[in-house]
């Protein structure tokens, strides 16, 4: 459990901050590699130019914040 830094730019890179290592590539929302399961709680896209996943419950880390307290299966 982490609590949200609103000094970092998206869920990834608190994950960083915090030891965790996932996967990306792009780091702009376009690649979809750092998708990962919302487990609970809401996100809100901070680029336009993202294209969100087509499944339910699943969250691109590299450009997403929380909007609520969230849960993601890292």
């Amino acid at each position: 459990t982490v609590p949200w830094d609103p000094a970092q730019a998206s869920i990834i890179d608190l994950a960083e901050a915090n030891g965790l290592l996932p996967s990306f590539s792009c780091r702009n929302g376009t690649c979809h590699t750092c998708l990962l399961d919302l487990l609970e709680g809401e996100i809100e896209y901070t680029h336009d130019d993202v294209f969100p996943p087509d499944e339910d419950g699943k969250v691109l880390i590299c450009s997403s914040v929380p909007k609520t307290s969230v849960v993601i299966d890292v």
